[in-house]
């Protein structure tokens, strides 16, 4: 998410896209089974580990904490926040640095 012209919280075309790649990669996070699976989800699998295993060990906890709530991304911010105290002005960067890592890797941007 990002400021828009408004100051409003903005989607990028991609996010939804992302967010459907981490949680199928956190189904599956030690290995994927490739049979049967499209060259897409191997892809978006494989993207996802590479820029997961790229992020600082504290950041890469509060990816899984806060996709593990499984609810949509801004409930689960609000949710990791008021669980651990955390500012959600500084869980946001994360998650959008994380994405777009994600998007650029597969070519999305």
């Amino acid at each position: 998410m990002s400021k828009g012209k408004t100051g409003m919280k903005t989607k990028y075309f991609y996010s939804d896209y992302v967010n459907h790649m981490v949680r199928f990669y956190l189904t599956c996070p030690d290995k994927l089974e490739i049979l049967g699976k499209r060259r897409s989800d191997i892809e978006n699998w494989v993207a996802v580990q590479g820029v997961l295993r790229g992020l600082s060990d504290a950041d890469r906890e509060l990816v899984l904490a806060v996709y593990g709530k499984h609810h949509n991304l801004p409930r689960a911010v609000e949710l990791y926040c008021q669980d651990s105290g955390a500012d959600s002005g500084a869980v946001w960067p994360v998650l959008v640095r994380m994405a777009n890592l994600i998007a650029k890797r597969r070519g999305l941007v």
